[in-house]
């Protein structure tokens, strides 16, 4: 294996990624789009950077000479069904978990009556019914149907974040995919510092340690979905993932009284709010087979260990 070549297409993949949505986002600050309208102006820096880590795969290859082989686009659902649903689930059961730690720590916030949600169908045929009747059948809504949705929007980021820099940083770490899938996380989470603190205005209590504690989500969904990528061989259910935990992520707040706490929850970005994947991340990262090579996982599947004999 050509290390250096390695580094070399890591590097310019980086360049890429980074390069367009940071001048982009940096172009739209500089013209006053977020002082006369903060949201275009966010949504329209968004959209640059979804669109530019999948273009940032095409492009390394191109310039490099990669070729076109390992694209992980193969959806493999034979081999893979298992880590399909596991990306479309857990991030439910995380978000769950880190909601319902919020609220025991700070039960203050909680609002049986769910007066975020009443408002928020006031308008429509749901408001005659029972508000968690309402919430149970959004709950249903978004892991039916708006998953699988975003899973397209997500394969923007998840075929350059997991379907090309994990598999280079696998390689340059000689078979290291733990600290490659930490390591992909916090890239990510940095790539999003910009975009983060150009919105800051839209989101009451974001403060200056808000991107820093941002990295606690993305390192240890990165565990999540670099998992699903490396043991089914595809990029889809790390799409699929990335979709689950973006679909997921409002359901705390709907119990939500009075303003959240950004840094602490209960949404998954905060610390709290991101309990469950930090539990999820460590049981995957102390796992002998969660990493290991697909040979080896099946090998350890059908041979007992030695201290078991």
């Amino acid at each position: 294996m050509d290390t250096g070549l390695t580094t070399k297409r890591i590097l310019i993949f980086l360049a890429v990624a980074f390069g367009i949505p940071w001048v982009a986002a940096l172009a739209i600050f500089l013209s006053g789009m977020m002082t006369t309208n903060p949201t275009q102006g966010g949504a329209l820096a968004n959209y640059f950077f979804i669109l530019t880590p999948w273009l940032a795969n095409i492009a390394t290859r191109l310039i490099t000479k990669e070729g076109w082989g390992n694209l992980m686009l193969r959806p493999n659902l034979k081999r893979g069904w298992r880590f399909y649903l596991a990306a479309w689930l857990l991030p439910f059961l995380a978000t769950l978990v880190g909601g319902a730690a919020f609220y025991l720590l700070f039960a203050q916030s909680f609002d049986p009556n769910l007066g975020v949600l009443q408002k928020l169908v006031a308008n429509t045929p749901s408001a005659a019914v029972s508000p968690w009747l309402v919430l149970l059948s959004m709950s249903l809504s978004i892991l039916i149907i708006s998953s699988p949705i975003n899973m397209v929007v997500s394969m923007g980021e998840e075929f350059g974040w997991r379907g090309y820099l994990l598999p280079k940083l696998v390689e340059r770490f000689a078979g290291g995919t733990r600290k490659a899938a930490l390591l992909t996380g916090l890239i990510h989470g940095v790539w999003h510092w910009p975009l983060i603190l150009m919105t800051a205005s839209l989101v009451p209590g974001v403060t200056f340690l808000t991107p820093l504690v941002y990295l606690v989500l993305t390192c240890t969904m990165s565990v999540l979905l670099s998992w699903v990528t490396l043991r089914s061989g595809s990029v889809w259910p790390a799409a699929l993932g990335h979709g689950a935990v973006n679909a997921a992520s409002a359901l705390p707040g709907y119990l939500l009284k009075g303003p959240g706490i950004p840094l602490v929850g209960p949404d998954p970005t905060g610390l709290i709010g991101g309990i469950g994947y930090v539990l999820l991340a460590l049981v995957l990262l102390f796992s002998r087979k969660a990493f290991a090579p697909a040979k080896e996982a099946r090998l350890e599947r059908v041979e007992p260990h030695p201290a078991a004999i």
